[in-house]
């Protein structure tokens, strides 16, 4: 027999950050007040329920240390406006995000998108979690300020991320240390002047540690800097790539000659301006590829939209560059 609760808040006992409870109700309020609002379902005996831990916030950034004494599961509304990332420090945790069933262990931690529904379909009782939640403005800002223009697809991360990895882990630990030190009110973490550097290192962090399309861009070296003239036409080429783009109109918008144009983009980007409009088109087209549900749309009607009225060799292109045919990306379980 199963209870569900969702919420008769009162106040938990508290010591500092941390808590500890055998209400259900308490429990949720814990939960809602940090986290997301939620139902909870008791899968073990209610008289066995207990939830321990604490928890920590700095900036955009919260970190849950939760241990339930008995199995649970955990139903979250949405939308939300973070990234949630589930760490099991010890044992393991079920859930299901975006129509894909996904479990937590050691080894391997899930990452649920703002745009997706969490339902945690169990939690093991004494087994012991981290629920770190980013606010998905920072994390979106953080991107776009490291590849210095907006990404292809800010939100398309996938849902695993191997702990195994030097990054991972190294992230994992770096976010354990910020944890455990906001736990003391005289820590140095107290003071902006330390907090906001290493807020922003936990959140590039896990930019290269998540596996997402403009990972790689964020590993790559540093180039130099570009004329300001190709800067500028790839900023106009991003912000309306479905526009009517021509070489001229972008040289007379930048001020440049055609020539001039052409020259800068293959010194700096090695290949022309159209090129790289239509490798721009082919990005966005992929994203709603990946993001759109195959019901309600066609590879045919995606590929018009971005300007490829040539089926064959828009399909030939995607699988150049993403590996996949337009319709396996339609396709992909998500």
């Amino acid at each position: 027999m199963t209870n569900t609760w969702t919420g008769d808040a009162t106040q938990p006992t508290r010591s500092e950050s941390s808590f500890s409870t055998t209400s259900p109700d308490v429990a949720i309020h814990i939960g809602e007040t940090s986290f997301y609002s939620h139902r909870l379902r008791l899968l073990g005996h209610s008289n066995s329920f207990g939830l321990t831990g604490c928890l920590t916030c700095v900036g955009p950034i919260t970190v849950g240390d939760i241990t339930y004494e008995t199995d649970v599961a955990l139903d979250f509304g949405e939308p939300r406006a973070s990234y949630t990332v589930h760490v099991p420090m010890e044992g393991w945790l079920e859930s299901r995000h975006r129509g894909q069933q996904l479990t937590s262990t050691p080894d391997l931690a899930s990452l649920y998108l703002p745009d997706g529904g969490i339902a945690v379909t169990r939690w093991p009782g004494g087994s012991r979690h981290l629920t770190v939640k980013i606010d998905q403005t920072a994390v979106d800002r953080a991107l776009q300020a490291l590849l210095n223009g907006p990404g292809d697809s800010p939100d398309d991360f996938s849902p695993t991320m191997p702990l195994k990895a030097g990054a991972a882990r190294d992230w994992v630990r770096l976010l354990l240390t910020v944890h455990r030190q906001l736990e003391y009110p005289d820590s140095l973490m107290q003071h902006s002047v330390v907090s906001d550097p290493l807020v922003e290192s936990l959140i590039h962090g896990l930019l290269l540690a998540a596996d997402h399309p403009d990972r790689e861009a964020l590993a790559a070296p540093v180039k130099p800097a570009r004329p300001s003239a190709v800067r500028n036409a790839m900023d106009i080429i991003e912000a309306g790539p479905q526009l009517p783009l021509t070489t001229a109109r972008l040289a007379m918008q930048c001020h440049v000659s055609v020539r001039t144009l052409q020259e800068g983009f293959q010194r700096h980007l090695d290949m022309s301006p159209m090129a790289y409009v239509r490798e721009v088109r082919l990005r966005r087209a992929h994203r709603d590829l990946r993001s759109t549900d195959p019901a309600d749309n066609t590879v045919a009607a995606i590929a018009h939209r971005w300007g490829f009225t040539h089926l064959s060799r828009f399909a030939a292109a995607h699988k150049k560059m993403f590996g996949t045919t337009p319709r396996q990306a339609l396709h992909a379980v998500r």
